[in-house]
Formats: structure tokens, sequence, C-alpha cells
């Protein structure tokens, strides 16, 4: 297995492991220790059944059941559809299409997201990442004294948008999830490092009136989304790609919606909840 940096401010590229095998534990646990040093990887080579990829998600955490049932795999819900198919609805178009955390609005939020690229496009596709661990690291100590400590508040499709963004807001959505709590700074649940957890869904903060946590979110938003902190990968067929929810944004990029060849694009995610059985959290109560 080699590991080698990915162009960018972050992330790792990884070459000569095939995930169509069982893994020995040794090769899982760098694998892990990787994602967690350079918060994205990008697996590659790999030609995986179904069974393979979903065996390797729960390698990560409980695999989540996302919450549109019509994205879902059929013989593995665990997988989530993502396509650009010319028929997709126009409501799901470019629906990823601003900076979040997967299942932020959610009690217990996604630790882990990867993607599996079937088919992709000639042209287009790519995922942005922005690195809220490096955005906090680089804040002044006025600003962390300020938020840490702080409760922010979410539900699906919350924050405010920033210029260029499409949050997706479906109400019966919205409403179905309600409001939940999680730290405006999070403490990773194995490093123990601090970073910005914002996502897309958060829209106030406890103790701040209204006008005064939302700018603050929208200000911080577009903070860690600066250039300086942000990298860009295509996941091409044969890639798996993975991110770590607690230290980084993500946003996709728009595409072209169409069937024909070269033009399509066909990808599954998975994303996890908890920590992987294989790494011992850090003891964060020191």
């Amino acid at each position: 297995m080699i590991i080698s940096a990915m162009p960018g401010p972050f992330g790792a590229i990884v070459e000569g492991v095939d995930l169509s095998v069982p893994q020995s534990d040794e090769t899982l646990r760098a694998l892990i220790a990787a994602l967690h040093e350079h918060q994205i990887l990008a697996i590659r080579g790999q030609r995986l059944t179904d069974a393979d990829y979903v065996a390797f998600g729960h390698q990560w955490g409980d695999p989540l059941m996302f919450h549109l049932p019509s994205h879902r795999k059929n013989d593995f819900p665990e997988m989530i559809r993502i396509t650009n198919a010319a028929a997709t609805p126009e409501r799901y178009r470019d629906g990823a299409k601003f900076w979040h955390q997967d299942s932020s609005y959610e009690a217990v939020p996604a630790s882990v997201t990867m993607l599996y690229g079937v088919e992709t496009p000639d042209e287009g596709g790519e995922t942005l990442i922005a690195s809220t661990v490096m955005a906090y690291d680089a804040l002044d100590e006025d600003m962390k004294a300020r938020i840490d400590g702080l409760i922010g508040l979410h539900c699906l499709g919350g924050s405010p948008a920033l210029p260029g963004e499409k949050i997706p807001f479906i109400p019966e959505n919205t409403a179905r999830h309600g409001i939940v709590s999680h730290p405006l700074v999070m403490r990773h649940p194995v490093t123990g490092r601090k970073a910005l957890y914002l996502s897309g869904s958060a829209f106030g903060a406890e103790g701040l009136d209204v006008d005064e946590a939302r700018a603050l979110i929208d200000r911080l938003r577009a903070y860690c989304t600066q250039p300086r902190f942000v990298t860009r990968y295509k996941v091409e067929a044969g890639d798996i790609f993975l991110w770590d929810n607690f230290q980084v944004l993500h946003s996709a990029t728009p595409i072209e919606y169409s069937d024909e060849p070269g033009k399509r694009r066909l990808l599954y995610r998975i994303s996890t909840k908890g920590t992987p059985a294989l790494c011992r959290p850090a003891d964060l109560a020191a």
C-alpha cells in the first residue's frame, strides 16, 4: 500500500490495495489512521461487488439509511445512488451543491462518507472539500474564545446560503427531522482535534439572538470555505473517495444531466455513524 499527498492543501491518495479481498486489521488500521490524518482519502483501482463495498463500509462504523428511500439501492440499502440521469426530477438536481457535513441535521450525525465511482463523465463532476480543522486552527484567539462552548442549532436546509449555493429546502423533510443541537466547535471523537461544525444546517446558537447567530454562522461558513482551506477531487471509475465529516465540509459542483456516453455519472455513497471498531477513541476527558 502506497499513500501519497493529494494536490492541494490536504488529502491523500492510496494505491496498491485491493478491497475486493478481506484486509488484515493492520491494513484497515492504516487506512483509518490515514483518513484521520489527511481528512480525505482517494483509494484508487478498485473493482468491487456491492457486497464488497458494503463490507468495506461497515469497517468505518454503522451505515446510515438515507432519508429518501427512493435513492437507496434495493438489495443493499446502505448504498445511496448518485446519478445525473436525464430523468432526475428538478427538485433533486444539484441537491448537494452547497457546503455541508452529512446528516448534521440528525442527533447523531455521519462520521465518515465514501463514494464509489462506477461511471464518471469526461468533464465535470468534481467534489469540493473545505478543511474545518485547518480553518479552526487559523482563527484568531478572540474568535476561538467567542465560539468555543457555543451550541449550534441545526435543521435540514437551515443555514444561510453563501453566494452561488443552492441549499435544498423540502418542508416535509425538515419537519420530519426537527431541530437538533451540536457544538459549534466539534472535538473529533478519535483524535480529539477541534474543528468548526457548521454544515448547511446550522441556523442558530443557544444563548444568541437569531440575527447575531445567523450572522456568525454566515461569517464562519464564508471563512472556512476560502480557497486556502479548499481542495477538489473528481471521483473516477474505480475510486473510493472518503472524507471525515468531523474535519471537513464538502460541496458538489454543477453537472449536466444527460444519458449520453461520456456524460453519465454513477456513484454509490455510504455514510457511517460512530467510530470504526478497529480504532480506540482518544481520552477526550483529559
